[in-house]
């Protein structure tokens, strides 16, 4: 490694956030050009940062995907982006950093698979606030179940939940339901146009059981409230955009089902179970607004 002298900024907010995104084992999405088959080629990979010095961190992938087409960028670059939680009085808050690097070694095992990437990241990054809650692409192949119906009066009863969870599979509705995407704190689903007509005060019952999650684990059951539609995002329906307002506790041992506020905070559960997906839609947001530095984002070797 290099001696400690020559980084920049040794102390910056931008070498703390490589530390703290080591720390919190949080999912760092690389897109890189390196060498394949003569030939400079763009690779997409998600995974955890290993030994952070200053500038130079140990990249080591958990998943990796060779993207199509001739390559525009210079050989032996990358991008880096991920983002941290931080609390505050309000609440906790979300920072996505954004930014350059260079590739200065591959590291490989016997058979030649890319085990390691060593990098030098910039000394200066862009920042900028992201949603509350991460969100995770989805599609049928994700979902053991899922499905969405909306409701009079939330269920009372573990009976009452069963009727409406029947009655649903009776119906002609999709199974599993077509989910755009899904967080901690919402969702977002193509539904049949009937369904997704329903006024803006209705609150809906949406469940879901990750493909991912523990198999002794029991469904993930929401109280919504719609949010908003979007005709283009379904090759069939609408998209409905859902808030989830409350939670059903499994573990409650009351008679009665036991709802949770999740408003302000999300679902604890949930998350827990999405962090499980490398993949999120933060680096797919609007471009960032503001950066660490008044200069434009350079490496600086």
């Amino acid at each position: 490694m290099t001696a400690p002298t020559s980084y920049c900024l040794w102390n910056s907010n931008t070498t703390e956030a490589f530390a703290r995104a080591m720390r919190q084992r949080v999912t760092v999405r690389i897109k890189c050009c390196l060498p394949r088959e003569g030939k400079p080629t763009d690779i997409v990979m998600h995974g955890r940062l290993r030994n952070v010095e200053g500038r130079e961190v140990l990249f080591v992938p958990r998943h990796a995907e060779v993207q199509q087409g001739k390559s525009k960028a210079e050989e032996n670059t990358c991008e880096f982006f991920f983002s941290l939680e931080q609390r505050e009085e309000s609440g906790i808050s979300r920072m996505g950093y954004q930014g350059p690097g260079m590739v200065l070694e591959e590291v490989k095992g016997e058979k030649g698979d890319l085990r390691s990437l060593r990098l030098r990241l910039a000394r200066s990054c862009a920042v900028r606030q992201m949603r509350r809650h991460k969100r995770v692409p989805w599609n049928e192949d994700r979902s053991r179940l899922a499905g969405i119906t909306p409701l009079d009066n939330p269920p009372t009863t573990r009976a009452e939940l069963k009727d409406l969870l029947a009655q649903y599979y009776a119906s002609s509705h999709p199974n599993p339901l077509p989910l755009i995407n899904l967080s901690a704190g919402g969702a977002c689903a193509c539904l049949p146009d009937d369904i997704s007509a329903i006024t803006l005060a209705s609150t809906y019952l949406f469940f879901v059981v990750p493909n991912k999650a523990a198999g002794s684990d029991p469904p993930y059951i929401f109280l919504s409230k719609k949010m908003g539609t979007c005709k283009s995002l379904c090759d069939q329906g609408t998209a409905l955009r859902l808030l989830f307002t409350e939670e059903l506790d499994w573990f409650s041992q009351s008679p009665h089902l036991k709802w949770d506020d999740i408003l302000a905070t999300g679902s604890e559960r949930l998350q827990a179970c999405l962090e499980l997906y490398d993949d999120t839609e933060d680096e797919e947001d609007e471009a960032p607004a503001e950066t660490t530095s008044a200069s434009k984002s350079r490496l600086t070797a």
